[in-house]
């Protein structure tokens, strides 16, 4: 059930609007005996500006004017009349010789390598191959049986490779990196020379610049990270090396079935021909009885 209407509504917007809006909120509430929030939210519900402004007509009986649309305001845009945008139909003035000359570029050359990074996706055209690739192109065996049985030999290779630096990590769990650092700096050095006046050999004190060690620092890592990462490269190359293995076998198992359906095909040729070949020697045995009534008749 809605809840009823305070009287005090309607009598704070009589009071507001009788003072010409210049009684205070605050004043109103105080008089109502009511929080300063709730008239203040009844101004703004019941709209008593546009009321007062004209722009609304009558006493409003819900939360909302009849005739409007909450609190939205309706942009009104450019007014009525205005010109400011008149003959402007957009992109450069008429004469603008900013792009003159310029066809867009002639991109890049045919067949370019400009944006190659790894080559994943690089194509790869068969009259620009180098004479090394071209042989290689040719030896390829493109069998699929022979290709799998290819990436299974890389892949135990490539297996033994990572047990091997996993094992060479073991045997020295720490690694240690001695860090040197120089800085340039100037001494006195004494430099013998002869003097000119006596003749005599004297030393002569000379300011030089030169390299001095400064501080040596050891810092010990760990290997286990590098142990872990090794680890797990080697648990991938052994899944794709499992799933290379599967492959070989249900091709097999694919070519053995095809051999066994041939040679199926091959012994149900032979024992239609066979049985043709009887019946045909038993028309062979006919005619020769029928040969033999002939003679006794």
């Amino acid at each position: 059930m809605a809840r009823e209407r305070s009287p005090e509504r309607d009598k704070a917007k009589l009071m507001w609007l009788e003072s010409g809006g210049q009684m205070k909120l605050k004043d109103i509430a105080a008089a109502l005996s009511v929080p300063e929030s709730r008239v203040r939210k009844w101004k703004s519900m019941d709209r008593w500006e546009d009321e007062f402004n004209g722009s609304v007509s009558g006493d409003s009986k819900g939360s909302v004017p009849n005739g409007t649309n909450g609190n939205a305001q309706k942009s009104r845009g450019a007014p009525k009349g205005n010109k400011n945008a008149s003959g402007n139909r957009g992109g450069a003035p008429p004469g603008n010789k900013n792009a003159v000359g310029n066809s867009g570029g002639p991109g890049g050359p045919y067949r370019n390598k400009k944006a190659l990074k790894t080559g994943m996706y690089e194509t790869i055209f068969l009259d620009a191959l180098e004479p090394e690739e071209q042989d290689m192109f040719d030896q390829i065996d493109t069998d699929p049986l022979a290709q799998l049985e290819e990436q299974l030999i890389m892949l135990s290779l490539q297996e033994r490779r990572h047990m091997k630096r996993v094992k060479l990590l073991e045997s020295g769990l720490t690694d240690e990196e001695r860090k040197t650092k120089q800085e340039l700096m100037q001494r006195k050095d004494k430099v013998p020379v002869t003097s000119p006046k006596t003749g005599k050999e004297i030393t002569v004190p000379l300011l030089t610049e030169g390299m001095k060690v400064t501080e040596i620092t050891t810092v010990v890592t760990s290997k286990l990270d590098k142990i872990l990462k090794q680890e797990e490269a080697l648990v991938k190359t052994r899944d794709k090396k499992l799933r290379v293995i599967n492959l070989i076998a249900s091709l097999q198992q694919e070519e053995e079935k095809l051999r066994i359906a041939r040679e199926r095909l091959e012994l149900d040729k032979y024992k239609v021909l066979g049985h043709g070949g009887e019946s045909g020697g038993e028309n062979d045995v006919d005619d020769e009885d029928d040969d033999g009534d002939d003679l006794d008749w």
